[in-house]
């Protein structure tokens, strides 16, 4: 017994030894092994986790390099970083699942964790095992980003939704998003989820809307974007709305961007005004026609702005652009660097060119950068009123240094 104890032990120290040489031999013959740890480390941080799924996946990274070779296996799980995003499909899962999502955390130590939920279609429910996970692991969360996929019967039953209970100490950036709109008008999950995280800095909520019941101060908010970012195609009744800006005072907000600005004139200035915020871009898509003095008003209670985006939804008012720049003198926005306007494309080219002339000549800060862009069916209309005088102004502009471009995107109908 003695001697077979023995020879056991000696073949396992042997086929250590083998192993340890084949190991040392492939370190000599393997380029991946003689590259230094910190590039090895960065190849592994750009490859994508691919499309086998949602992770965890065995045939997606990073796990799929725990498979690879024990070298690999090694830096892998020595890389904290490399296993801090998580995107998981919200559908029931076994307890084997979770676990093994709970050990894939487990390898980011202490980092912060990135966390997406992609809801099913027909259930907006998170099982009990995966709403532990997020319970177990929030005060980490840094990143969360929650996908709803919806039914009609969903918004008959406003009970069934997503819930993702707080507090979140450590969130900065929050989006929520659905494939068709989703109305909370009897739950306030979009201020809960606001008021469970404090220190949020990064906030999006696209084709969702809301009423909610109560008011909420946010110190922290710096961008805020509700819906997604606008094309010609863009579906501008989707769910969309500013009406969250009526409940919220963002005193840090310093981005807002805007798809369906459908809300009052009062009630935008009101946020405005009782937020004082340091706005440096702002982003809106009018669906409705407002009054030369609102737009006067708002232009003036944003000394700070430096990028604005503006969108006419309706293609009935020619004039829309030339009131906003208009509504933009006397003071208002000294420190505008990029105006960007998206709009019918028959308007007086010659009174703009006026504008802006005065625009560069009279503000504290020059306007540097001026986009008027229209869809390219509008170019035999833009080519009409866009006479040789309107051209050689826009062209002596240019040459004065302003960054002009006006037509469809790709093609500058002054240069």
């Amino acid at each position: 017994s003695g001697d077979r104890r023995t020879k056991t032990s000696t073949l396992f120290d042997l086929e250590q030894r083998r192993s340890n040489a084949r190991m040392t031999l492939n370190s000599y013959l393997d380029p991946m092994a003689r590259l230094p740890l910190e590039i090895q480390s960065q190849i592994f941080f750009d490859v994508e986790p691919g499309t086998a799924s949602k992770v965890p996946h065995p045939l997606a990274a990073p796990m799929v390099f725990l498979t690879i070779s024990r070298l690999w296996h090694a830096i892998a799980l020595a890389i904290p970083r490399l296993w801090t995003t998580l995107e998981i499909e919200a559908l029931p899962r076994r307890a084997g699942y979770i676990e093994l999502c709970n050990r894939w955390i487990q390898r980011t130590q202490s980092l912060p964790l990135l966390l997406s939920l992609e809801g099913a279609r027909g259930s907006l429910l998170l099982d009990p095992n995966t709403q532990d996970l997020v319970t177990r692991h929030r005060d980490r969360l840094e990143s969360l980003n929650l996908g709803l996929s919806v039914t009609r019967w969903d918004n008959l039953y406003p009970e069934r939704r997503i819930l993702v209970r707080g507090p979140f100490p450590a969130l900065r950036t929050l989006r929520v998003h659905a494939n068709e709109g989703i109305s909370f008008s009897k739950v306030d999950e979009w201020l809960d989820l606001l008021i469970a995280a404090p220190a949020l800095t990064t906030c999006t909520f696209d084709n969702m809307s809301c009423t909610p019941a109560h008011r909420l101060v946010h110190p922290a908010l710096r961008y805020l974007c509700v819906g997604e970012a606008y094309s010609f195609s863009s579906r501008l009744n989707h769910g969309n709305t500013a009406t969250l800006l009526k409940y919220v005072t963002l005193p840090a907000l310093q981005t807002l961007r805007i798809t369906n600005l459908d809300i009052k004139e009062s009630e935008f200035i009101s946020f405005l005004a009782r937020s004082s915020p340091p706005l440096r871009s702002l982003s809106l898509v009018f669906n409705q026609r407002w009054p030369p003095q609102f737009m006067s008003a708002i232009f003036k209670s944003m000394p700070t702005l430096t990028r604005s985006e503006l969108v006419r939804a309706s293609w009935s008012d020619p004039n829309f652009m030339l009131t906003l720049l208009t509504a933009a003198q006397d003071g208002a926005l000294p420190l505008l660097h990029t105006l960007r306007v998206v709009m019918h494309a028959k308007i007086d080219y010659l009174r703009l060119s006026s504008i802006l002339r005065t625009r560069r000549t009279t503000q504290q800060t020059p306007l540097a950068v001026f986009q008027l862009c229209f869809p390219s069916k509008d170019v035999e209309i833009a080519k009409e009123s866009l006479n040789e005088e309107a051209l050689a102004a826009f062209r002596q502009l240019a040459q004065d240094g302003l960054d002009i471009h006006i037509g469809p995107k790709g093609q500058n109908l002054v240069l």
